[in-house]
């Protein structure tokens, strides 16, 4: 099955954003980890995610060597022996505070893309460095301006 993504919609519809770091923020539950996606407006994209993904995305953003794979390396482990690869990942849905994201993996020319929740997108996004967009319609609803958050 190929499913064909072009350049022109990923750059009409969506912004290309980097990933700012993991922090601890307090929510309604105490504190949890967030991760802020940032674009080239200095708008911020906070997205609150588990502690194990949060564990995972800190290791790979500080290249951290671990004992033993993480499920994000194993998956990576197996996706480069069936020759396959992350190509992109798009953050294009927030319903009731849920976002919804697909990984975009590139296999002998034709495109294949799973749906994922962000935090193990991302996570497979920073070990490839392959790039993350956001689309214009959630970047819209759920951003803020960069210093909205206090960090200490």
């Amino acid at each position: 099955m190929t499913i064909e993504i072009s350049l022109m919609k990923i750059s009409g519809e969506y912004q290309q954003v980097t990933i700012s770091g993991i922090f601890m923020a307090k929510n309604q539950e105490g504190i949890a980890p967030i991760i802020f996606l940032e674009n080239n407006k200095k708008k911020i994209l906070p997205i609150y995610i588990g502690a194990a993904e949060a564990f995972s995305i800190q290791t790979a953003l500080e290249k951290i060597p671990y004992p033993r794979p993480l499920t994000h390396d194993l998956l990576l482990s197996i996706m480069k022996e069936l020759q396959s690869s992350v190509e992109k990942v798009l953050i294009d849905d927030l319903d009731d505070g849920v976002y919804f994201a697909r990984v975009v993996v590139k296999k002998n020319g034709d495109k294949f893309e799973f749906d994922a929740r962000p935090s193990d997108s991302l996570a497979l996004a920073i070990r490839t460095k392959a790039p993350v967009y956001v689309s214009e319609k959630v970047m819209e609803s759920a951003s803020v301006e960069k210093d909205a958050y206090k960090l200490k």
